[in-house]
């Protein structure tokens, strides 16, 4: 595992490179709202045995530097604005990575990347990305929408009242363990998240890097533009869809009907944190697509 940084705009991107450190990238993963690229360290790390992987820490989450103003952010396009211009970097002088991949909002991030840069990826692969239907856009536009939507949105909510710092890291890890989200986990993948989501500080107590008031921001900024996303995307892709809780869902139909590019595949006995129940399965739907 090597760590690297990505200039950006007034900072810069962390990420990770699993496997081979120069050369065609195999898979670009991007994480979900709230957690960092080593939370999926246990899904990707094996792959570098063959292949390359790379895990990239967004905006306000993790060991990246961008700014990150919660009440600046509207709609996941500043993600995809990020990305695009990142894996442009990444793979100066070298092919496009094989596959585009995002887990919850990385998956809807990673799809708007493709939708606006169809060069950026050779396929794509979508788990369980949030997909909200456009009547709830339409009222978000509104002036006031996202602000009135964060006080609204039940994870919004939720994560507005997370508590923000621990005395130690064992500490958070125990609050965490079994519960809420983290209760299907696999071992191992908590304690990765734990060990990049939260910041040291000298006295030994740790606070979160993805600061509550930006996770709920981000719950709630939904202004972007689902339906000519999914009407311009052109790559081959694959969505993964939890047999249970899925937040993809209500936006099926309209993948089927707009990105007919994309096959959908619903995985049974999975919850929305499909990654970390089930990393074999997951894995070698990456190993697929790249091949």
């Amino acid at each position: 595992m090597q760590r690297f940084t990505i200039p950006g705009r007034g900072g810069h991107l962390a990420a990770i490179n699993y496997g081979r450190a120069t050369g065609p990238i195999d898979v670009v993963f991007l994480h979900a709202t709230g957690f960092c690229a080593l939370t999926y360290r246990h899904l990707l790390e094996p792959l570098g045995s063959q292949r390359r992987a790379v895990a990239i820490d967004l905006r306000g989450h993790g060991l990246t530097t961008l700014p990150a103003r919660a009440w600046r952010l509207t709609s996941w396009d500043t993600y995809a604005q990020d990305v695009v211009p990142a894996l442009r970097a990444l793979c100066k002088d070298l092919p496009p990575p094989r596959v585009l991949a995002g887990h919850s909002m990385g998956a809807t991030v990673s799809m708007l990347a493709l939708s606006r840069a169809p060069d950026l990826a050779n396929a794509l692969l979508m788990i369980d990305p949030p997909l909200v239907p456009a009547r709830i856009r339409r009222w978000l536009l509104l002036p006031f929408g996202p602000m009135v939507w964060q006080r609204r949105q039940p994870h919004a909510r939720t994560a507005l009242r997370r508590r923000a710092e621990f005395p130690a890291q064992a500490q958070a890890l125990e609050s965490y363990r079994g519960r809420g989200a983290f209760k299907t986990w696999r071992d191992g993948f908590l304690q990765d998240y734990i060990e990049d989501g939260f910041a040291k500080r000298a006295d030994g107590s740790v606070v979160l890097r993805c600061a509550p008031a930006w996770e709920s921001a981000t719950f709630a900024a939904q202004r972007h533009e689902l339906s000519g996303a999914l009407r311009a995307l052109k790559t081959p892709g694959l969505m993964l869809v939890p047999e249970k809780g899925a937040t993809a869902e209500r936006g099926i139909p309209l993948v089927r009907e707009l990105a007919p590019s994309v096959r959908i595949e619903r995985v049974p006995g999975t919850t929305h944190f499909l990654p970390m129940e089930v990393p074999e399965f997951v894995r070698q739907k990456i190993v697929e697509l790249a091949a």
